[in-house]
């Protein structure tokens, strides 16, 4: 019985050392893994909505959370497009997705932000050869088909997340903008 409460013990020891150093080292890193993520958030941000379309950008948000983007051009208080996030499960994770869009509806450019799809296959959907083809598309008109958007060979499902979540977030952006 000793020996037993002699190894948890020391198990107890290992395990809080290090706990302590994690917290440690997630404490230090904190702010520069925000400010990564801040600066990949203005990236995309950028790649979406082009300057000649937009040069300004108003964040919507509830509860200190955005919940997406105006764009605008200049000074001007004229609406011209929405850049927002959606997210939707794969094939083997959560995709996470960047889509900006004319007010008209046309998809001024898409970024995948995360995701964990299958490597060789379903992290192709992140690839400029898959991204492209949203582009000066409406968001109404968007399919999987031969006519239309191609998905990723073997990452259908991916593919597929992938158009519905931009498709179906769209959408509503359209249905419940306020200019």
């Amino acid at each position: 019985m000793k020996t037993i409460l002699k190894f948890a013990f020391i198990l107890f020891i290992v395990n809080l050392v290090a706990a302590s150093i994690l917290a440690a080292t997630y404490n230090i890193t904190k702010s520069k893994i925000e400010e990564q993520v801040r600066l990949a958030q203005e990236q995309a941000l950028k790649q979406v909505m082009p300057e000649e379309i937009a040069d300004r950008l108003e964040s919507v948000g509830k509860d200190g959370v955005v919940q997406y983007w105006k764009a605008f051009k200049g000074n001007s208080s004229q609406l011209n497009g929405y850049v927002f996030i959606t997210k939707k499960y794969g094939y083997s994770s959560v995709i996470e997705t960047m889509a900006g869009m004319k007010k008209d509806g046309t998809v001024t450019g898409v970024k995948v932000i995360s995701q964990n799809e299958t490597p060789g296959l379903g992290v192709k959907i992140a690839e400029p050869s898959f991204t492209k083809q949203f582009i000066n598309r409406n968001v109404s008109e968007l399919e999987l088909s031969k006519n239309n958007i191609h998905a990723v060979t073997g990452a259908t499902i991916s593919s597929r997340a992938f158009l519905d979540s931009i498709k179906s977030s769209g959408i509503e952006m359209l249905k419940n903008k306020d200019e």
